[in-house]
């Protein structure tokens, strides 16, 4: 009966692990000119969660591939190489060719049904430079599948990076940023 309890007790206490397997994740920002968009095409993850009960996350890590980044036009196709080139300089991609974020911790977990409201902590690293910062989000449990979802923002220059300019200086973009964050982790 006691092996049967203790077995019980970590049954609802193990961790699964999961993969990154589906993202729509946004960079957004303004300038002189327009507002602008930059979609993330490339990322992995993976990370260790129970589900079971108040959603815990023992671990959560994210490659974001900086040569990946997009820039969008309004109507969601892109943008010439151009734009790009311009942002891969200002992360210089060439020597710091992954955006990495790590989780910490999560706190202020509220779960209703499936969907968690939560506080997230974490480490960024931009451009060879890492913060910590903290912002909230939520997490939807649909089956073997959970989508976080949050939004943070911040400025470059947090991370050391100017904000890029174009056509000899005239345009200029905003020093702060919006990230939006929609990614999907499934259960291996």
């Amino acid at each position: 009966m006691v092996l049967a309890m203790g077995f019980s007790i970590l049954m609802t206490t193990a961790q699964s692990s999961y993969k990154l397997t589906t993202s729509k994740n946004l960079i957004k920002g303004t300038s002189s000119m327009h507002d602008w968009r930059c979609i993330i095409e490339k990322q992995t993850g993976d990370a260790e969660i129970n589900t079971t009960g108040k959603l815990e996350i023992k671990s959560l890590f994210v490659r974001f591939d900086a040569k990946s980044i997009k820039s969008l036009k309004e109507n969601g196709s892109y943008y010439d190489e151009g734009m790009d080139k311009n942002t891969y300089k200002a992360l210089n991609v060439e020597v710091y060719p992954e955006i990495v974020f790590t989780l910490k911790n999560i706190s202020n977990v509220k779960t209703v049904g499936n969907t968690s409201n939560l506080t997230v902590l974490g480490d960024l690293t931009v451009a060879g430079k890492t913060k910590t910062l903290s912002f909230p989000g939520k997490a939807i449990v649909n089956g073997n599948n959970i989508t976080f979802t949050c939004t943070t923002k911040f400025k470059m220059t947090l991370f050391d990076i100017q904000p890029p300019t174009a056509l000899f200086g005239t345009i200029k973009t905003g020093d702060e940023i919006i990230l939006d964050i929609n990614s999907t982790f499934t259960k291996l």
